[in-house]
């Protein structure tokens, strides 16, 4: 299922059946999708339900299920729709041959973090501590979530060998596999934000290094 990049506006359940339906089509799935990241930051994902998804996003259990056959399906779509923007997408922007491998990494490594930061990280962090009791939710979360960003900014290290940016050995996985892990140790693990100093010294004296 394609989605947008997801708007996290909170919705409240005032049980006005007007107001239900109002949302039709894309905007009841972003409207969902925004309830169950709300939902997994709050709650984590064992508390998570359907109803407490539907109650949130001011619809039916009904109209979820025919969109989300589970629970599961339904998190791993809004994760993607979350992160859809920042790490999928950035090999992608609309720059000109002006824009240098390290003015890309810095963009992608500020709206990780800035996502990160916020709601969407404590709905990442339910979301990794049930892929470690859940096998089938891990294989699931590597395959659908990790492994198309990890090509993406494999694409994006090509790009620089391209342009003579970047080392041919550079393009490996484990590059964006350090860059990952490095944000989401820091801001998921430790719970600590990275400043604008902070972003700019990663980039420069961490990954540039590793890859020019």
């Amino acid at each position: 299922m394609t989605s947008t990049p997801l708007n996290l506006a909170d919705g409240s359940d005032n049980g006005d059946e007007v107001l239900r339906q109002r949302k039709r089509g894309a905007e009841l799935e972003d409207a969902i999708r925004a309830a169950t990241v709300a939902e997994l930051a709050c709650a984590g994902y064992d508390g998570v339900t359907i109803e407490s998804i539907a109650t949130r996003a001011q619809t039916g259990k009904a109209s979820i299920y025919r969109r989300w056959a589970t629970k599961q399906e339904l998190v791993a779509d809004s994760l993607n729709a979350l992160l859809n923007g920042p790490l999928l997408e950035a090999a992608q922007l609309d720059v000109d041959e002006t824009t240098t491998t390290r003015d890309v990494l810095l963009i992608l490594v500020r709206q990780v973090a800035e996502l990160m930061g916020g709601r969407g990280g404590s709905a990442m962090r339910s979301i990794m501590s049930e892929s470690l009791r859940d096998s089938q939710f891990c294989n699931t979360f590597l395959c659908d979530f990790f492994e198309p960003r990890k090509q993406a900014l494999v694409a994006l290290l090509e790009r620089g060998v391209r342009r003579g940016e970047v080392r041919s050995a550079a393009r490996s996985t484990l590059i964006p596999q350090m860059l990952a892990g490095t944000l989401m140790h820091r801001i998921l693990v430790c719970g600590e934000p990275m400043s604008e100093p902070e972003l700019i010294e990663f980039v420069d004296e961490f990954i540039m290094r590793a890859i020019a």
